[in-house]
């Protein structure tokens, strides 16, 4: 919590915290919408501020989440080569781990692999979702991916499509 409080003016690291709060305040307000801006551009960057902007946006966090999971089950190849639709994916999916981050165990020198399994939990789901999406000329592709002993992972299964594609 005393990193959010303002130093007094008389304490010497006042004016780096000064500079580091102007910084940060800099590079927000850059990339926030000009509405948003307009309301914290004279704001220090203390407890109070951080509280503002996370009372506004928790609630679009969970927008954000339904429409980009939304998006990824909306999401395919339509004729696009098979480099262009794994790249939007890959994109939705990097949306979905920073709006919706993956559980991590909270246990110290746990055995219980829950984090490798929700791993390949992921790898599975994003493996079933680019499958889904292709288009029909790579059903028989599809069918030995998903037939196949050990199973496939996504890197393999996007570069037996654009091998299949280069065909």
């Amino acid at each position: 919590m005393a990193l959010f409080l303002n130093p007094q003016k008389s304490d010497d690291k006042y004016m780096t915290w000064m500079r580091c709060d102007t910084m940060i305040k800099g590079w927000l307000t850059t990339t926030m919408e000009k509405e948003i801006r307009s309301s914290v551009k004279y704001a220090n960057m203390d407890l109070e501020f951080w509280n503002n902007l996370l009372e506004r946006f928790r609630k679009e966090i969970a927008q954000r989440g339904y429409e980009v999971k939304q998006s990824i089950t909306q999401t395919r190849q339509k004729g696009t080569s098979i480099s262009d639709y794994y790249t939007k994916l890959r994109s939705i999916w990097d949306d979905i781990d920073f709006v919706l981050p993956t559980p991590r165990c909270k246990c110290n020198g746990c055995s219980c692999n829950i984090g490798k399994k929700i791993t390949k939990l992921k790898e599975k789901e994003r493996l079933y979702e680019f499958l889904m999406g292709l288009d029909a000329e790579f059903l028989v592709m599809i069918t030995q991916i998903l037939s196949s002993k050990p199973r496939t992972y996504i890197g393999t299964a996007y570069h037996m499509a654009a091998e299949d594609e280069q065909q």
